[in-house]
């Protein structure tokens, strides 16, 4: 059985020895939920679309209207960098950024502390189909017989 998949070549990353598409999507929040994120919005989307160009990412959508308390980022990555690495370049400077930049926020929301939460939520999305899943495991049944 053979199955066609149109695929996008272009759209994939490629290294010596490999090529690879990934794609995540993560979800930070707010450390103690305090709803201020629509404060600083717009510089926030800014300061995530500058990480993402020093880094080599693509974001695909910035949702920080979703709400006041958490961020969702759909991005585009190269396979050299991890889910953890991802979350820690965004986390770490956007939060830093924000709180120098506006004393008057982390006087009143924060004591001290960073702007976001140590935890994360991450999934993939994909770019395989339930066909390519079926084709390849068929195959591997093949071969072990």
């Amino acid at each position: 059985m053979i199955i066609k998949v149109k695929v996008r070549i272009e759209e994939y990353g490629s290294h010596a020895d490999s090529i690879s598409l990934c794609k995540y999507h993560f979800v930070w929040c707010r450390k103690y939920r305090h709803g201020m994120l629509e404060l600083v919005q717009d510089e926030l989307a800014e300061l995530f679309e500058g990480i993402a160009e020093r880094f080599g990412h693509e974001i695909v959508s910035v949702e920080v209207e979703i709400a006041p308390d958490h961020v969702q980022l759909f991005v585009e990555a190269d396979s050299k960098w991890s889910p953890a690495e991802i979350a820690k370049q965004f986390t770490g400077y956007s939060g830093r950024t924000i709180l120098k930049g506006h004393p008057e926020i982390k006087q009143r929301y924060f004591c001290g502390s960073g702007l976001w939460k140590d935890g994360y939520d991450v999934g993939t999305t994909g770019g395989v189909s339930e066909d390519v899943v079926r084709y390849i495991e068929e195959k591997e049944k093949e071969t072990d017989h």
